[in-house]
């Protein structure tokens, strides 16, 4: 019985935060056919049908509680992270503005916070700001009220296995 509840508590948390270390492919709320994905040079967009670019999500590089950042998996020291309010991929090993680096790749997962069913990711050193996709460039902005941007700013991240990646 006790197994049981703790399935269902797991079922019922994964659809807002997936469990630490899952690999996930995080799809928009607005352009549902649309995931995250990167550029040859690293920056964040969102593109049409599965980029093939996968994430972990890990406790946030900070180390604070509720916190989380997005691992790459091609890249294993690479995090996603917001420079000059742009989102782009960069390594740990030798980052610019290395005293910010964790900072800049940690986010506070708001699951709900615009449309339900949905999480948001808060910037933890700018608060009030999320990331969101403006012509599909993902980069975090402050929370302008408007539908449009709590549209934009609403992923789902989806579990998926390695192999999948293979075959979409």
């Amino acid at each position: 019985m006790f197994s049981l509840c703790i399935a269902a508590a797991v079922v019922l948390f994964f659809p807002l935060v997936p469990a630490q270390r899952s690999v996930v492919r995080l799809r928009s709320q607005n352009y549902p056919a649309y995931t995250w994905g990167l550029h040859p040079n690293g920056d964040a967009y969102i593109k049409q049908g599965f980029s093939g670019n996968v994430f972990h999500i890990v406790p946030g590089l900070t180390g604070q509680p509720g916190t989380v950042s997005f691992n790459s998996v091609d890249y294993p020291c690479s995090y996603l992270r917001h420079y000059g309010y742009f989102v782009n991929l960069e390594s740990s090993k030798n980052p610019r503005n290395a005293h910010i680096f964790d900072k800049d790749a940690t986010f506070y997962p708001r699951p709900n916070r615009f449309i339900p069913g949905y999480t948001a990711y808060e910037s933890v050193n700018y608060p009030g700001y999320f990331i969101r996709h403006a012509g599909y460039r993902l980069q975090i902005r402050r929370d302008d009220g408007s539908l449009l941007f709590k549209r934009d700013a609403s992923f789902k991240p989806e579990i998926i296995d390695l192999l999948e990646r293979c075959h979409t």
